[in-house]
């Protein structure tokens, strides 16, 4: 399997501080600046959008996104 090397951008989780490692999604490609994906370590649902000045991923809280949802899809 080739290896993926695709831009990866920093973000830190808002509740529990983890530094992540985040490819844009095709909607950012597209010039759609929205995401969303869970925390590795804490699981928070979280909303991503791409902060073209400092080239990092900012991650907020969606409203009720706690580890304790069953929301899908972890950021990996």
């Amino acid at each position: 399997m080739e290896q993926d090397k695709r831009t990866r951008y920093k973000g830190i989780c808002p509740e529990c501080g983890r530094e992540l490692w985040i490819c844009k999604s095709i909607f950012m490609e597209m010039g759609i600046n929205q995401g969303a994906g869970r925390c590795l370590q804490c699981k928070t649902f979280l909303s991503i959008q791409f902060n073209e000045e400092k080239q990092e991923m900012e991650l907020t809280k969606f409203e009720g996104g706690s580890s304790n949802e069953s929301i899908g899809g972890d950021l990996q």
